[in-house]
């Protein structure tokens, strides 16, 4: 494809998607754009409505026997918080429960907060897959962050055999089955290829696509094109952001996913983050097997859309 892509079409939105495959480096992004001057971020919300939609049903608890492991450890980590409250409590986090699929595309539809100029609305792929229908039906920006799918592989594995609490050797783990991220009777084998398809389709022929080693190799020039695409008015400022966890607060979402998240080695990282690092090691040339199977679901979708990416130059 032209290298042009990404570029032909300008299209301010006042409600920016950015979607994505876990471990790709969103939430350092997210946090990035919550620097912006106007943002109003919303932190996985259609994550929690896919969370809570599985927890609901019985049938789908018994399908991921791992998944009272999980609880437990959010339960756990809810307990331990203080009467004073956690640092996320007394801004826009909102417990759990209320995040449902009709109420999330209600309350997407509604106006942005007072001082917002737009919405940006970070999330899984695989917690929309299928259910395209629940997205808001107002003016909005799909944009797609990828990364290569052995980075993914090794990084989320390293996250799921904790959470999950894995015993003995995490070559034993299969990243591709056995959890609510790998492909079963409700998610697809790629659902962020499928998700770009159904934009493309149906929405933008040409949605915004970065790629996470882009972004941390030319963080200034990367960050320019997808402001200039979305419609945000670039800053340079906007490449370094304040160190602390403080923002999050102000971020809409699930307040207990959002907690463990931080507690957990999940988002600890990037709610810390100040920029975007440079890049520290190669991409993994092969991954473990029961790892295999996970990486040639997406790889495909990856290099289809990695020739439509942003490029620095």
């Amino acid at each position: 494809m032209a290298e042009n892509t990404q570029m032909d079409r300008i299209i301010p939105a006042k409600t920016v998607f950015l979607w994505f495959t876990p471990r790709s480096l969103s939430t350092a992004f997210e946090k990035c754009v919550a620097s912006m001057d106007g943002s109003e971020i919303w932190h996985e919300p259609y994550n929690a409505c896919y969370v809570n939609s599985i927890l609901s049903n019985k049938e789908d608890i018994e399908t991921f026997p791992c998944l009272p492991v999980w609880v437990k450890r959010v339960e756990k980590i809810m307990i331990q918080i203080p009467e004073t409250g956690h640092n996320f409590n007394g801004g826009n986090l909102t417990p759990g429960e209320q995040f449902k699929y009709d109420w999330l595309k209600d309350r997407l539809e509604k106006p942005l907060d007072e001082g917002a100029t737009f919405r940006f609305i970070k999330d899984t792929a695989c917690s929309i897959d299928g259910r395209y229908d629940k997205l808001p039906k107002i003016p909005t920006k799909h944009t797609f962050i990828l990364r290569h799918p052995n980075r993914i592989a090794l990084s989320l594995r390293r996250l799921l055999v904790h959470a999950l609490e894995h015993d003995g050797d995490p070559d034993d783990f299969d990243l591709g089955s056995g959890h609510p991220l790998a492909p079963w009777k409700k998610l697809s084998l790629d659902p962020l290829y499928n998700l770009w398809k159904y934009v493309r389709e149906n929405i933008d022929p040409s949605p915004v696509v970065i790629d996470a080693d882009d972004l941390q190799t030319h963080p200034e020039k990367i960050l320019r094109k997808y402001c200039e695409a979305v419609g945000v008015p670039f800053k340079e400022s906007y490449l370094e952001w304040d160190g602390s966890d403080e923002i999050v607060k102000s971020y809409h979402g699930q307040l207990e996913q959002t907690i463990w998240g931080r507690e957990e080695p999940c988002y600890d990282a990037a709610f810390l983050s100040s920029s975007f690092l440079p890049l520290q090691r190669e991409i993994p040339e092969t991954v473990p097997e029961k790892c295999k199977g996970y990486v040639e679901n997406i790889m495909e979708g990856y290099r289809v859309m990695h020739e439509t990416r942003m490029r620095p130059e």
